[in-house]
Protein backbone atom coordinates (compact mmCIF):
# COMPACT_ATOMS: atom_id res chain seq x y z
CA UNK A 1 0.00 0.00 0.00
CA UNK A 2 1.34 3.39 -0.87
CA UNK A 3 2.17 5.94 2.05
CA UNK A 4 0.67 8.95 2.18
CA UNK A 5 2.89 12.14 2.49
CA UNK A 6 2.88 13.67 5.81
CA UNK A 7 3.79 17.04 4.10
CA UNK A 8 1.00 17.29 1.29
CA UNK A 9 -1.26 19.99 0.73
CA UNK A 10 -4.14 20.56 3.57
CA UNK A 11 -7.27 19.37 1.80
CA UNK A 12 -5.58 15.95 0.65
CA UNK A 13 -4.36 15.44 4.13
CA UNK A 14 -7.54 16.02 5.73
CA UNK A 15 -9.35 14.07 2.61
CA UNK A 16 -6.41 11.41 3.50
CA UNK A 17 -5.71 10.92 0.32
CA UNK A 18 -2.21 10.84 -1.42
CA UNK A 19 -1.01 14.47 -2.36
CA UNK A 20 1.28 14.65 -5.33
CA UNK A 21 2.55 18.09 -3.61
CA UNK A 22 2.40 20.46 -6.58
CA UNK A 23 2.54 23.99 -5.43
CA UNK A 24 1.19 26.53 -4.75
CA UNK A 25 -1.72 24.01 -5.59
CA UNK A 26 -2.09 20.22 -6.13
CA UNK A 27 -2.84 18.77 -8.79
CA UNK A 28 -5.07 16.26 -6.86
CA UNK A 29 -6.97 19.29 -5.77
CA UNK A 30 -7.42 20.91 -8.93
CA UNK A 31 -8.70 17.71 -11.31
CA UNK A 32 -11.18 17.04 -8.30
CA UNK A 33 -12.32 20.93 -8.98
CA UNK A 34 -11.60 21.59 -5.14
CA UNK A 35 -9.71 24.65 -4.10
CA UNK A 36 -5.94 23.63 -2.49
CA UNK A 37 -5.94 25.07 0.64
CA UNK A 38 -1.44 24.96 0.65
CA UNK A 39 0.72 23.53 2.76
CA UNK A 40 1.89 24.28 6.25
CA UNK A 41 5.47 25.68 7.05
CA UNK A 42 7.90 23.40 8.54
CA UNK A 43 7.74 25.73 11.98
CA UNK A 44 3.81 25.15 11.76
CA UNK A 45 3.46 21.49 11.66
CA UNK A 46 0.79 19.26 12.92
CA UNK A 47 -0.26 16.20 12.37
CA UNK A 48 -3.30 15.20 10.34
CA UNK A 49 -5.66 14.72 13.64
CA UNK A 50 -4.75 18.16 14.83
CA UNK A 51 -5.17 19.66 11.50
CA UNK A 52 -8.63 18.37 11.13
CA UNK A 53 -9.82 19.63 14.73
CA UNK A 54 -7.82 22.66 13.99
CA UNK A 55 -9.57 23.51 10.73
CA UNK A 56 -13.04 22.80 12.59
CA UNK A 57 -12.45 25.62 14.73
CA UNK A 58 -11.40 27.86 12.05
CA UNK A 59 -13.91 30.85 11.85
CA UNK A 60 -12.44 31.07 7.87
CA UNK A 61 -12.89 28.08 4.99
CA UNK A 62 -10.21 29.18 3.89
CA UNK A 63 -7.08 29.69 2.31
CA UNK A 64 -6.73 27.33 5.78
CA UNK A 65 -2.63 27.60 5.44
CA UNK A 66 -2.97 31.48 5.77
CA UNK A 67 -5.08 30.90 8.89
CA UNK A 68 -2.87 28.22 10.23
CA UNK A 69 0.60 30.07 9.98
CA UNK A 70 1.81 32.26 12.58
CA UNK A 71 2.69 35.22 9.29
CA UNK A 72 2.32 35.57 5.62
CA UNK A 73 5.39 33.79 3.86
CA UNK A 74 6.84 37.22 2.99
CA UNK A 75 10.02 38.47 5.19
CA UNK A 76 9.13 42.27 4.45
CA UNK A 77 7.56 43.66 7.15
CA UNK A 78 4.61 45.51 5.05
CA UNK A 79 3.21 41.54 4.81
CA UNK A 80 2.16 41.29 8.15
CA UNK A 81 -1.31 41.46 9.20
CA UNK A 82 -3.48 44.43 9.38
CA UNK A 83 -6.36 43.08 12.00
CA UNK A 84 -7.29 39.69 12.97
CA UNK A 85 -9.72 40.19 10.52
CA UNK A 86 -7.73 39.59 7.58
CA UNK A 87 -8.13 35.83 6.93
CA UNK A 88 -12.07 36.40 7.71
CA UNK A 89 -12.11 38.83 4.57
CA UNK A 90 -10.26 36.74 2.49
CA UNK A 91 -12.38 33.46 3.22
CA UNK A 92 -15.45 35.83 2.28
CA UNK A 93 -13.31 36.81 -1.03
CA UNK A 94 -13.11 33.14 -1.36
CA UNK A 95 -16.76 31.70 -1.03
CA UNK A 96 -18.89 34.53 -2.22
CA UNK A 97 -16.99 37.01 -4.07
CA UNK A 98 -15.20 34.94 -6.64
CA UNK A 99 -18.18 32.55 -7.20
CA UNK A 100 -20.67 35.30 -7.55
CA UNK A 101 -18.11 37.17 -10.20
CA UNK A 102 -17.27 33.74 -12.17
CA UNK A 103 -21.47 32.40 -12.01
CA UNK A 104 -21.90 35.57 -14.98
CA UNK A 105 -18.45 34.88 -17.53
CA UNK A 106 -16.68 32.03 -15.98
CA UNK A 107 -13.01 32.89 -15.85
CA UNK A 108 -9.89 30.87 -14.97
CA UNK A 109 -7.99 33.44 -13.25
CA UNK A 110 -10.33 33.96 -10.26
CA UNK A 111 -11.21 30.58 -9.08
CA UNK A 112 -6.99 29.27 -10.41
CA UNK A 113 -4.86 31.97 -10.63
CA UNK A 114 -5.67 34.15 -7.92
CA UNK A 115 -6.43 31.41 -5.61
CA UNK A 116 -3.19 30.04 -6.04
CA UNK A 117 -0.87 32.85 -6.04
CA UNK A 118 -2.36 34.12 -2.99
CA UNK A 119 -0.91 31.14 -1.47
CA UNK A 120 2.78 32.54 -1.98
CA UNK A 121 2.48 36.21 -3.18
CA UNK A 122 1.40 38.46 0.01
CA UNK A 123 0.72 41.12 -2.19
CA UNK A 124 -2.27 39.15 -4.28
CA UNK A 125 -3.19 37.47 -1.00
CA UNK A 126 -3.16 41.44 0.16
CA UNK A 127 -5.51 42.80 -2.83
CA UNK A 128 -7.87 39.86 -2.47
CA UNK A 129 -7.98 40.50 1.57
CA UNK A 130 -9.33 44.07 0.43
CA UNK A 131 -12.28 42.85 -1.85
CA UNK A 132 -12.99 40.51 0.84
CA UNK A 133 -13.52 43.49 3.28
CA UNK A 134 -15.62 45.56 0.29
CA UNK A 135 -16.97 42.64 -0.36
CA UNK A 136 -18.25 42.74 3.49
CA UNK A 137 -18.77 46.71 3.24
CA UNK A 138 -21.56 46.14 0.10
CA UNK A 139 -23.12 43.67 2.31
CA UNK A 140 -24.13 45.78 5.80
CA UNK A 141 -24.60 48.54 3.00
CA UNK A 142 -22.77 52.10 2.62
CA UNK A 143 -23.59 54.64 5.31
CA UNK A 144 -23.80 52.25 7.75
CA UNK A 145 -21.90 51.99 11.05
CA UNK A 146 -19.40 49.99 9.82
CA UNK A 147 -19.32 51.45 6.28
CA UNK A 148 -16.15 53.68 6.95
CA UNK A 149 -14.31 51.08 9.08
CA UNK A 150 -14.43 48.81 6.29
CA UNK A 151 -13.45 50.94 3.60
CA UNK A 152 -10.05 51.69 5.85
CA UNK A 153 -9.77 48.38 6.35
CA UNK A 154 -9.73 47.51 2.76
CA UNK A 155 -7.59 50.82 1.44
CA UNK A 156 -5.06 49.60 4.07
CA UNK A 157 -4.71 46.21 2.35
CA UNK A 158 -5.17 47.82 -0.90
CA UNK A 159 -2.09 49.83 -0.43
CA UNK A 160 -0.03 47.39 1.20
CA UNK A 161 -0.63 45.16 -1.92
CA UNK A 162 0.67 47.66 -4.32
CA UNK A 163 3.78 48.13 -2.22
CA UNK A 164 4.37 44.42 -2.60
CA UNK A 165 3.62 44.93 -5.74
CA UNK A 166 7.50 44.84 -6.80
CA UNK A 167 8.08 41.10 -5.01
CA UNK A 168 6.26 39.57 -7.86
CA UNK A 169 8.65 38.37 -10.79
CA UNK A 170 6.64 37.54 -14.00
CA UNK A 171 4.12 39.48 -15.75
CA UNK A 172 1.39 37.28 -15.00
CA UNK A 173 1.89 37.53 -11.54
CA UNK A 174 1.43 41.22 -11.84
CA UNK A 175 -1.62 41.40 -14.27
CA UNK A 176 -3.24 39.27 -11.52
CA UNK A 177 -2.39 41.50 -8.81
CA UNK A 178 -3.55 44.33 -11.60
CA UNK A 179 -6.78 42.87 -12.60
CA UNK A 180 -7.40 42.69 -8.40
CA UNK A 181 -6.73 46.05 -8.08
CA UNK A 182 -8.66 47.59 -11.11
CA UNK A 183 -11.78 46.05 -9.44
CA UNK A 184 -10.72 47.10 -5.05
CA UNK A 185 -9.70 50.51 -6.82
CA UNK A 186 -13.06 50.95 -8.66
CA UNK A 187 -15.22 50.15 -5.42
CA UNK A 188 -12.79 52.64 -3.43
CA UNK A 189 -14.06 55.52 -5.94
CA UNK A 190 -10.23 55.46 -6.62
CA UNK A 191 -10.65 56.17 -10.19
CA UNK A 192 -7.48 57.37 -11.53
CA UNK A 193 -5.84 54.41 -9.64
CA UNK A 194 -8.40 52.25 -11.62
CA UNK A 195 -7.43 53.90 -14.75
CA UNK A 196 -3.46 53.46 -14.24
CA UNK A 197 -3.84 49.50 -13.73
CA UNK A 198 -5.95 49.41 -16.72
CA UNK A 199 -3.59 50.90 -18.71
CA UNK A 200 -0.46 49.13 -17.15
CA UNK A 201 -2.25 45.89 -17.60
CA UNK A 202 -3.13 46.49 -21.47
CA UNK A 203 0.44 47.65 -21.98
CA UNK A 204 2.13 44.17 -20.41
CA UNK A 205 -0.49 41.76 -22.16
CA UNK A 206 -0.03 43.71 -25.56
CA UNK A 207 3.90 43.24 -25.45
CA UNK A 208 4.17 40.12 -23.66
CA UNK A 209 1.24 37.83 -24.28
CA UNK A 210 2.95 36.40 -27.43
CA UNK A 211 6.27 35.10 -25.21
CA UNK A 212 4.81 34.43 -22.00
CA UNK A 213 2.61 31.27 -21.10
CA UNK A 214 -0.35 32.30 -19.49
CA UNK A 215 -0.65 35.68 -19.85
CA UNK A 216 -3.33 36.08 -23.11
CA UNK A 217 -5.96 34.35 -20.68
CA UNK A 218 -6.15 37.54 -18.53
CA UNK A 219 -6.92 39.00 -21.67
CA UNK A 220 -10.69 38.11 -21.05
CA UNK A 221 -11.07 39.95 -17.72
CA UNK A 222 -9.08 42.41 -18.68
CA UNK A 223 -11.63 43.07 -21.46
CA UNK A 224 -14.73 42.59 -19.16
CA UNK A 225 -13.29 45.19 -16.41
CA UNK A 226 -12.46 47.53 -18.94
CA UNK A 227 -15.55 47.93 -20.70
CA UNK A 228 -16.59 48.37 -17.46
CA UNK A 229 -14.50 51.28 -16.67
CA UNK A 230 -15.16 52.93 -20.06
CA UNK A 231 -18.96 53.17 -19.32
CA UNK A 232 -18.32 54.50 -16.09
CA UNK A 233 -16.46 57.36 -16.55
CA UNK A 234 -16.75 59.82 -13.38
CA UNK A 235 -16.58 63.36 -14.45
CA UNK A 236 -13.56 63.78 -11.99
CA UNK A 237 -11.43 61.21 -13.58
CA UNK A 238 -12.79 60.93 -16.99
CA UNK A 239 -11.73 57.41 -18.86
CA UNK A 240 -8.16 57.95 -20.51
CA UNK A 241 -9.36 56.66 -24.18
CA UNK A 242 -6.19 58.33 -25.96
CA UNK A 243 -4.06 56.11 -23.30
CA UNK A 244 -5.99 53.16 -23.95
CA UNK A 245 -5.85 52.88 -27.43
CA UNK A 246 -1.77 54.07 -27.38
CA UNK A 247 -1.10 50.73 -25.87
CA UNK A 248 -4.00 48.32 -26.96
CA UNK A 249 -5.54 49.96 -30.55
CA UNK A 250 -8.20 48.95 -32.53
CA UNK A 251 -5.74 47.59 -35.48
CA UNK A 252 -4.19 45.30 -32.26
CA UNK A 253 -7.60 43.63 -32.00
CA UNK A 254 -8.29 43.26 -35.65
CA UNK A 255 -4.47 41.46 -36.01
CA UNK A 256 -5.56 38.98 -33.27
CA UNK A 257 -5.75 35.68 -34.54
CA UNK A 258 -9.43 34.45 -33.48
CA UNK A 259 -9.76 31.88 -30.71
CA UNK A 260 -9.31 28.33 -31.84
CA UNK A 261 -10.42 26.85 -28.49
CA UNK A 262 -13.78 27.88 -27.96
CA UNK A 263 -15.66 27.96 -25.13
CA UNK A 264 -18.16 30.28 -23.11
CA UNK A 265 -15.18 31.87 -21.50
CA UNK A 266 -13.29 32.87 -24.60
CA UNK A 267 -16.62 33.73 -26.68
CA UNK A 268 -16.97 36.05 -23.88
CA UNK A 269 -13.50 37.57 -23.89
CA UNK A 270 -13.50 38.21 -27.66
CA UNK A 271 -17.02 39.95 -27.40
CA UNK A 272 -16.20 42.42 -24.85
CA UNK A 273 -12.93 43.02 -26.83
CA UNK A 274 -14.72 43.87 -29.86
CA UNK A 275 -17.08 46.27 -27.64
CA UNK A 276 -13.98 47.77 -26.02
CA UNK A 277 -13.06 48.37 -29.75
CA UNK A 278 -16.07 49.83 -30.74
CA UNK A 279 -15.98 52.45 -27.76
CA UNK A 280 -12.12 53.49 -28.60
CA UNK A 281 -13.33 54.32 -32.06
CA UNK A 282 -16.51 56.15 -31.25
CA UNK A 283 -13.88 58.26 -29.21
CA UNK A 284 -11.56 59.17 -31.94
CA UNK A 285 -14.59 59.98 -33.79
CA UNK A 286 -15.40 62.67 -31.17
CA UNK A 287 -12.31 63.76 -30.74
CA UNK A 288 -11.85 64.49 -34.65
CA UNK A 289 -8.22 62.70 -34.43
CA UNK A 290 -9.42 60.22 -37.28
CA UNK A 291 -10.71 61.05 -41.14
CA UNK A 292 -14.30 59.94 -41.45
CA UNK A 293 -12.74 57.94 -44.55
CA UNK A 294 -10.51 56.04 -42.47
CA UNK A 295 -13.03 55.83 -39.43
CA UNK A 296 -15.50 54.13 -42.18
CA UNK A 297 -12.99 51.36 -42.54
CA UNK A 298 -12.25 50.65 -39.14
CA UNK A 299 -15.71 50.51 -38.46
CA UNK A 300 -16.56 48.12 -41.33
CA UNK A 301 -13.73 45.86 -40.24
CA UNK A 302 -15.29 45.44 -36.48
CA UNK A 303 -18.40 44.90 -38.07
CA UNK A 304 -17.08 42.14 -39.76
CA UNK A 305 -15.22 40.60 -36.82
CA UNK A 306 -18.41 40.49 -34.88
CA UNK A 307 -19.88 39.10 -37.82
CA UNK A 308 -16.98 35.93 -37.94
CA UNK A 309 -17.85 35.97 -34.15
CA UNK A 310 -21.66 35.61 -34.28
CA UNK A 311 -21.18 32.17 -37.07
CA UNK A 312 -18.49 30.93 -34.61
CA UNK A 313 -20.97 30.68 -31.59
CA UNK A 314 -23.48 29.68 -34.03
CA UNK A 315 -21.57 26.97 -35.05
CA UNK A 316 -19.99 26.23 -31.41
CA UNK A 317 -23.18 26.07 -29.76
CA UNK A 318 -24.80 23.39 -31.99
CA UNK A 319 -22.48 20.94 -30.78
CA UNK A 320 -22.33 22.39 -27.02
CA UNK A 321 -25.34 21.99 -24.62
CA UNK A 322 -24.88 24.25 -21.89
CA UNK A 323 -25.40 22.73 -18.57
CA UNK A 324 -27.80 24.83 -16.10
CA UNK A 325 -25.27 26.88 -15.00
CA UNK A 326 -23.59 27.49 -18.53
CA UNK A 327 -27.10 28.91 -18.87
CA UNK A 328 -26.22 31.95 -16.88
CA UNK A 329 -23.31 32.95 -19.04
CA UNK A 330 -25.03 32.13 -22.48
CA UNK A 331 -28.04 34.49 -21.05
CA UNK A 332 -25.82 37.51 -20.58
CA UNK A 333 -23.41 36.84 -23.62
CA UNK A 334 -27.01 37.35 -26.04
CA UNK A 335 -28.09 39.83 -23.57
CA UNK A 336 -24.71 42.27 -23.80
CA UNK A 337 -24.56 41.49 -27.68
CA UNK A 338 -28.43 42.58 -28.41
CA UNK A 339 -26.92 45.67 -26.30
CA UNK A 340 -24.08 46.44 -29.10
CA UNK A 341 -26.32 45.01 -32.14
CA UNK A 342 -28.60 47.96 -31.21
CA UNK A 343 -25.50 50.71 -31.00
CA UNK A 344 -24.30 49.28 -33.97
CA UNK A 345 -27.59 50.15 -35.49
CA UNK A 346 -28.53 53.13 -34.36
CA UNK A 347 -24.80 54.61 -35.50
CA UNK A 348 -22.92 57.02 -33.65
CA UNK A 349 -24.78 60.51 -35.22
CA UNK A 350 -27.84 62.20 -35.77
CA UNK A 351 -30.54 63.29 -32.77
CA UNK A 352 -31.54 60.58 -30.15
CA UNK A 353 -34.57 59.70 -32.16
CA UNK A 354 -32.51 57.69 -34.66
CA UNK A 355 -33.03 54.61 -31.73
CA UNK A 356 -36.85 54.83 -32.46
CA UNK A 357 -36.71 52.51 -34.96
CA UNK A 358 -35.52 50.12 -33.00
CA UNK A 359 -37.94 49.34 -30.04
CA UNK A 360 -38.14 45.74 -31.33
CA UNK A 361 -34.46 45.25 -30.76
CA UNK A 362 -35.42 47.14 -27.32
CA UNK A 363 -37.50 44.79 -26.50
CA UNK A 364 -36.02 41.70 -27.07
CA UNK A 365 -33.45 43.00 -25.37
CA UNK A 366 -35.27 43.91 -22.03
CA UNK A 367 -37.99 41.81 -22.39
CA UNK A 368 -36.16 38.31 -23.75
CA UNK A 369 -33.33 39.49 -21.78
CA UNK A 370 -32.80 42.35 -19.17
CA UNK A 371 -36.27 42.26 -17.42
CA UNK A 372 -37.32 38.24 -17.96
CA UNK A 373 -33.91 36.67 -17.84
CA UNK A 374 -31.62 38.77 -15.80
CA UNK A 375 -34.61 38.72 -13.26
CA UNK A 376 -34.15 34.67 -13.34
CA UNK A 377 -30.43 35.39 -13.52
CA UNK A 378 -30.41 37.52 -10.07
CA UNK A 379 -32.40 34.54 -8.25
CA UNK A 380 -29.77 32.08 -9.50
CA UNK A 381 -26.93 34.33 -8.36
CA UNK A 382 -28.57 35.43 -5.25
CA UNK A 383 -29.51 32.46 -3.74
CA UNK A 384 -31.44 34.02 -1.09
CA UNK A 385 -28.46 36.46 -0.20
CA UNK A 386 -29.55 39.96 0.74
CA UNK A 387 -27.32 41.39 -1.54
CA UNK A 388 -25.12 39.69 -5.14
CA UNK A 389 -21.82 41.17 -6.08
CA UNK A 390 -19.60 40.72 -9.17
CA UNK A 391 -16.12 42.34 -9.81
CA UNK A 392 -17.60 42.18 -13.59
CA UNK A 393 -20.10 43.24 -15.94
CA UNK A 394 -23.51 41.11 -15.94
CA UNK A 395 -26.77 42.77 -16.03
CA UNK A 396 -26.60 46.65 -15.07
CA UNK A 397 -24.53 48.31 -17.89
CA UNK A 398 -27.40 46.71 -20.37
CA UNK A 399 -30.09 47.99 -18.36
CA UNK A 400 -28.19 51.44 -18.26
CA UNK A 401 -28.56 51.53 -21.79
CA UNK A 402 -32.24 50.50 -22.37
CA UNK A 403 -33.53 52.85 -19.74
CA UNK A 404 -31.01 56.23 -21.46
CA UNK A 405 -31.82 55.70 -24.78
CA UNK A 406 -35.16 53.77 -25.50
CA UNK A 407 -38.06 56.13 -25.04
CA UNK A 408 -40.81 54.02 -24.57
CA UNK A 409 -42.34 54.45 -21.37
CA UNK A 410 -43.18 50.86 -20.56
CA UNK A 411 -39.88 49.26 -21.59
CA UNK A 412 -38.04 51.88 -19.33
CA UNK A 413 -40.06 51.53 -16.51
CA UNK A 414 -39.74 47.81 -16.65
CA UNK A 415 -35.98 48.26 -16.22
CA UNK A 416 -36.17 50.45 -13.55
CA UNK A 417 -37.89 47.99 -11.51
CA UNK A 418 -35.60 45.40 -11.99
CA UNK A 419 -32.86 47.74 -11.31
CA UNK A 420 -34.85 49.02 -7.93
CA UNK A 421 -35.22 45.07 -6.86
CA UNK A 422 -31.96 43.69 -7.97
CA UNK A 423 -29.83 44.35 -5.19
CA UNK A 424 -26.64 43.80 -7.34
CA UNK A 425 -23.07 45.13 -6.99
CA UNK A 426 -21.15 44.82 -10.45
CA UNK A 427 -17.24 46.44 -10.04
CA UNK A 428 -17.55 50.17 -9.48
CA UNK A 429 -21.80 49.63 -10.57
CA UNK A 430 -24.84 49.39 -7.95
CA UNK A 431 -28.54 48.55 -9.41
CA UNK A 432 -29.71 50.65 -7.03
CA UNK A 433 -28.01 53.82 -7.63
CA UNK A 434 -27.83 53.30 -11.33
CA UNK A 435 -31.82 53.41 -10.96
CA UNK A 436 -31.97 56.46 -8.91
CA UNK A 437 -29.49 58.20 -10.95
CA UNK A 438 -31.70 57.14 -14.42
CA UNK A 439 -35.11 58.00 -12.96
CA UNK A 440 -33.61 61.18 -12.53
CA UNK A 441 -32.59 61.59 -16.23
CA UNK A 442 -36.65 60.24 -16.73
CA UNK A 443 -38.54 62.43 -14.57
CA UNK A 444 -36.29 65.33 -16.70
CA UNK A 445 -37.27 63.88 -20.13
CA UNK A 446 -40.97 63.76 -19.07
CA UNK A 447 -41.48 67.33 -17.99
CA UNK A 448 -41.98 67.96 -21.74
CA UNK A 449 -44.98 65.58 -21.71
CA UNK A 450 -48.54 67.62 -21.24
CA UNK A 451 -49.34 65.31 -18.34
CA UNK A 452 -47.91 62.69 -16.22
CA UNK A 453 -47.30 59.41 -17.73
CA UNK A 454 -49.52 57.08 -15.94
CA UNK A 455 -49.97 52.83 -16.77
CA UNK A 456 -48.69 49.79 -15.63
CA UNK A 457 -45.71 48.65 -17.23
CA UNK A 458 -45.70 46.07 -19.45
CA UNK A 459 -44.90 42.41 -18.05
CA UNK A 460 -44.76 39.43 -20.01
CA UNK A 461 -44.68 35.96 -18.60
CA UNK A 462 -41.44 34.50 -17.43
CA UNK A 463 -39.57 33.25 -20.14
CA UNK A 464 -38.22 30.15 -21.15
CA UNK A 465 -34.98 28.79 -22.41
CA UNK A 466 -36.81 27.95 -25.56
CA UNK A 467 -37.65 31.62 -26.94
CA UNK A 468 -33.82 31.88 -27.54
CA UNK A 469 -34.76 31.77 -31.22
CA UNK A 470 -33.10 34.65 -32.88
CA UNK A 471 -30.45 32.84 -35.12
CA UNK A 472 -27.21 34.76 -35.03
CA UNK A 473 -27.02 34.71 -38.55
CA UNK A 474 -29.75 37.33 -38.69
CA UNK A 475 -28.21 40.17 -37.50
CA UNK A 476 -25.65 40.68 -39.88
CA UNK A 477 -28.64 40.58 -42.56
CA UNK A 478 -29.10 44.49 -44.08
CA UNK A 479 -31.89 45.87 -42.45
CA UNK A 480 -32.22 43.54 -40.08
CA UNK A 481 -34.62 45.03 -37.31
CA UNK A 482 -36.06 42.78 -34.73
CA UNK A 483 -40.28 43.05 -35.09
CA UNK A 484 -42.00 44.34 -31.90
CA UNK A 485 -45.12 44.01 -29.81
CA UNK A 486 -45.32 47.16 -28.51
CA UNK A 487 -45.96 50.36 -30.42
CA UNK A 488 -45.38 54.41 -29.85
CA UNK A 489 -48.94 54.63 -29.83
CA UNK A 490 -49.14 52.95 -26.53
CA UNK A 491 -48.24 55.91 -24.47
CA UNK A 492 -46.52 59.91 -24.88
CA UNK A 493 -43.37 59.96 -26.77
CA UNK A 494 -40.75 62.45 -25.54
CA UNK A 495 -39.78 65.33 -28.32
CA UNK A 496 -36.31 64.60 -29.20
CA UNK A 497 -34.86 68.06 -28.67
CA UNK A 498 -36.15 67.18 -24.71
CA UNK A 499 -33.52 64.01 -24.50
CA UNK A 500 -31.01 63.89 -22.39
CA UNK A 501 -27.76 62.81 -24.94
CA UNK A 502 -25.56 62.55 -22.25
CA UNK A 503 -25.32 61.51 -18.45
CA UNK A 504 -22.28 62.94 -16.88
CA UNK A 505 -21.93 62.24 -12.91
CA UNK A 506 -19.21 63.17 -10.36
CA UNK A 507 -19.71 61.10 -6.89
CA UNK A 508 -19.95 62.06 -3.36
CA UNK A 509 -20.23 58.70 -1.74
CA UNK A 510 -19.54 60.00 1.41
CA UNK A 511 -22.01 62.50 1.09
CA UNK A 512 -24.23 60.05 -0.52
CA UNK A 513 -24.72 61.91 -3.22
CA UNK A 514 -24.55 62.47 -7.22
CA UNK A 515 -24.01 65.63 -9.22
CA UNK A 516 -25.59 64.73 -12.64
CA UNK A 517 -24.50 67.27 -15.44
CA UNK A 518 -27.41 66.34 -18.16
CA UNK A 519 -26.20 66.88 -21.91
CA UNK A 520 -29.58 67.84 -23.73
CA UNK A 521 -30.17 67.30 -27.54
CA UNK A 522 -29.79 70.63 -29.17
CA UNK A 523 -32.68 73.07 -30.43
CA UNK A 524 -30.97 72.91 -33.90
CA UNK A 525 -28.82 70.97 -36.37
CA UNK A 526 -25.74 72.81 -36.17
CA UNK A 527 -24.99 72.52 -32.11
CA UNK A 528 -23.81 68.87 -31.01
CA UNK A 529 -25.49 69.40 -27.42
CA UNK A 530 -28.29 72.12 -26.23
CA UNK A 531 -28.05 73.04 -22.57
CA UNK A 532 -27.11 72.07 -19.55
CA UNK A 533 -28.64 70.51 -16.62
CA UNK A 534 -28.02 69.56 -13.29
CA UNK A 535 -29.47 67.71 -10.96
CA UNK A 536 -28.34 66.44 -7.77
CA UNK A 537 -29.45 62.52 -6.76
CA UNK A 538 -29.17 61.86 -3.62
CA UNK A 539 -28.75 57.84 -3.06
Amino acid sequence: MTSRSKSGCITCRIRRVKCDETRPACQKCQSSKRTCDGYLSDENAMSRRKLAEAVRHLSVVGPVSHALTKSPSSSNPLSRPISPNDTTFFDLFRRATIPGTCNIFPSSIWDQNVMQLSHGETAIWHAAVALGALHQRESVGLGGPEDSQLARRAEAHYCRAMALASELDSSTKVVTLSILLISAASMLARFSDMQTHIISSLRIITQDAARTPGLDALRGSLMRIDVQAMTFSDSSSPYPYDKSADVSTVDTLLNTPFPRDLSYDTLSSEMFAIARGFFLLDDTLLAGTVPHGPWLTKLDALIRRLVVWENRVAAWEIGHQPTHSQMTTKICIRLFHVTMRTVIHATSFGPESRYDPYLGNFEYSVFEYSVRLAATLVDRIRGGSSMSLSLEPGLIIPLWMVVHRCRHWGLRRAALDILATAKRVEGMWRSDATGKILAAVVAVEEESLPQPVVGTPYKPPLLGISSLTIPWSAWAKPGFIVPSSLSWDDGPVVPDKKRVKEILGMARLSDRLVDLSLMMSAENDEDPYGPMRPVRVTL
